[in-house]
């Protein structure tokens, strides 16, 4: 039985103003609610176009659908990514809307751009219903409904997770932080474009069109 103490409390974030769209909220859970794939599934279904993701401590991120100019970022980076990779055909590009679960902690994170190789997507179990490996390439482009600094958490946890590659882009400061497991972030101002380096050889993304 649920007592009173074990109650969801939501959290909004403080940088998240209750007048744009895409404000974003954290549904803090009892520890004892231990979210299945299926559960999270049927939330996603029952609450679309709401996106979800669940932290490593439990929090439920909840987060409207993005505005034009985010998805249309995200969307052209993907494009770069996805004729790269139709070229090379070594891997699998994905969006915004996968899921990558660490089954050992329990948290569900969602990149806006992706990629996997072969060799790691044959690792995955299919018969988790999220993907259960994290990409070797991790990409998060800053919207209004998320922070600096919280985004800059999000991709040190995608390295702790085996990324091998994160691009952390702002378009309001136009910046990209780099991120390479055991280095420090790099940042680039305004950069013209960003190289796939030896995890994406020969990728080479136009960001011309990001800081428009």
């Amino acid at each position: 039985m649920v007592t009173t103490e074990a109650k969801p409390e939501i959290v909004q974030e403080a940088n998240a103003s209750p007048d744009r769209l895409s404000a974003r909220f954290r549904l803090r859970l009892p520890q004892a609610w231990a979210l299945s794939d299926e559960a999270l599934l049927a939330l996603s279904e029952l609450n679309e176009p709401w996106q979800l993701e669940l932290t490593a401590d439990g929090e439920l991120v909840i987060m409207a659908p993005e505005g034009p100019e985010s998805s249309e970022r995200g969307g052209e980076i993907h494009i770069d990514v996805g004729i790269w990779n139709r070229a090379a055909g070594g891997g699998h590009v994905f969006g915004a809307q996968l899921g990558v679960r660490d089954y050992d902690d329990g948290s569900l994170r969602a990149p806006d751009v992706a990629w996997m190789s072969n060799e790691r997507w044959a690792q995955r179990d299919p018969e988790r219903g999220f993907l259960s490996v994290c990409p070797e390439l991790i990409v998060e482009v800053v919207s209004q409904s998320s922070s600096f600094r919280e985004q800059q958490e999000k991709m040190r946890e995608w390295l702790n997770k085996g990324a091998l590659l994160g691009w952390l882009i702002d378009p309001d400061q136009e910046i990209v932080i780099v991120y390479r497991p055991d280095a420090e972030p790099e940042q680039l101002d305004r950069p013209d474009s960003l190289s796939g380096e030896d995890v994406c050889e020969g990728l080479e993304v136009d960001l011309e069109r990001i800081w428009k």
